[in-house]
């Protein structure tokens, strides 16, 4: 009986074939998988930051939040719920907080000229960093939540970037306005001091921006405001940069210097005093630069007439019953006339309490009649008055006099007259 035993050497030799088939095939999968993390860790990260990008671009045309004023409401804000890899060394907002590339990221020598707020760099283990830039009139900020508000976090006066190390994490920025800059400010404090570098000027100088503060005050040759010379780029940004003359003109009052050399901040302050009433106007001027000007109004000195005495009576019973007062003005101009005191008040039977009423005549003229309705100090506004420089009389009056023992005593109190 033949057999067919060919095929018995065979078997095996086929069956370890795909038995290696098999082998190389889950090895490539493997590999596959193990090589998989790395890009998709990138693409979770550009896809996420690419959403940040426009989520914070297109807040910048909302409404941002005086941190000056206590009182202010909430700016533009904008929140983003982040999922970062476990291969994430560091994402930053604002700058890059390794420059030096050696992998701390709190050494950044100081004075290096770094990023101004307007890029995000994030870094994964075994790639190199990567940078999204923003607009540039984007300025991102480390915020810090002092007494309830939050505001821009600065360390020996450099501004701080925001830098996230890993986890799960969900940032919100708000905009705020500081001092002419809008920023974006984070709601958020990280444990690293990153920062933002007051010399990295966002552009070149282009203008001079002028402020005077406070924007009015007496033109008594006493009072001063402070003038505040600041470097801009044509977008209007601050430009940091030292040592630019700046040469200064007033078209009313005295400016302590009329030259001054912009600091690191590229900025710089005088002092400006005026014996003069109206409307100055300050101009900044420095070559290669367009011209600033700022604008400041110069009011009356206030004038404070004290008396702090009763009247007790009314001049049609008792002429002496009157306060009545010199004095001189050195400007044309018109006065807010307010009266400081307080009254008493009595009444006939039957009829209605009255208080007294007070009559304030300048240079024999009846300024107004008004009752003072009030036991204690009040101020009691009597009107506007246009007065020519030089000497004037003010008087006092009150007019309606009563005293009965049983029904009481009618009597008026003058602590001063103000004219502002």
């Amino acid at each position: 009986m033949w057999k067919d035993e060919h095929g018995i050497d065979t078997i095996p030799l086929k069956l370890v074939v795909y038995l290696v088939l098999v082998g190389i095939i889950i090895a490539l999968t493997a590999i596959g998988l193990k090589n998989a993390g790395p890009p998709m860790d990138g693409a979770l990260m550009e896809r996420q930051l690419g959403g940040v990008k426009s989520g914070i671009e297109l807040m910048q045309s909302g409404y941002a939040r005086d941190l000056s004023d206590p009182y202010a409401a909430t700016g533009n804000i904008r929140s983003f719920d982040l999922v970062l890899p476990e291969r994430l060394e560091y994402l930053s907002f604002g700058v890059d907080p390794d420059p030096d590339n050696n992998g701390i990221l709190n050494d950044t020598p100081p004075g290096l000229v770094t990023d101004n707020g307007d890029v995000i760099y994030y870094k994964l283990r075994g790639d190199g960093k990567r940078l999204i830039k923003l607009q540039d009139l984007i300025h991102i900020r480390e915020g810090e939540l002092v007494e309830g508000r939050w505001l821009s976090r600065s360390v020996d006066g450099l501004g701080q970037a925001v830098v996230l190390t890993g986890g799960s994490r969900s940032v919100t920025f708000e905009l705020v306005y500081d001092r002419g800059t809008t920023y974006t400010l984070s709601h958020l404090r990280d444990n690293l001091n990153v920062y933002i570098n007051p010399n990295s000027t966002g552009g070149l100088s282009h203008g001079l921006l002028v402020s005077v503060n406070p924007d009015s005050f007496p033109a008594d040759d006493v009072t001063d405001g402070r003038v505040t010379v600041q470097l801009v780029d044509s977008q209007g940004r601050w430009v940091h940069e030292m040592g630019k003359t700046v040469n200064l003109t007033s078209s009313r009052g005295n400016l302590s210097i009329v030259q001054l050399v912009t600091n690191a901040h590229g900025s710089g302050s005088v002092m400006l005093t005026s014996g003069e009433l109206g409307l100055g106007v300050v101009t900044a001027q420095s070559p290669g630069l367009h011209n600033g000007t700022g604008e400041v109004a110069f009011t009356p000195p206030p004038l404070v007439i004290k008396f702090n005495e009763w009247i007790n009576s009314s001049t049609n019973t008792d002429p002496d019953a009157e306060l009545i007062a010199q004095f001189q003005i050195e400007h044309n101009t018109s006065y807010s006339i307010t009266m400081t005191g307080w009254a008493t008040e009595a009444h006939w039977p039957l009829m209605p309490d009255e208080w007294a009423i007070g009559s304030i005549e300048i240079d024999g003229v009846v300024l107004d009649k008004i009752e003072v309705t009030s036991g204690s100090r009040i101020d009691v506004p009597f009107g506007d008055v246009l007065l020519d420089a030089g000497h004037h009389t003010l008087g006092v009056t009150m007019i309606n006099d009563f005293n009965y023992p049983i029904f009481g005593d009618r009597n008026l109190y003058v602590e001063q007259v103000e004219f502002s």
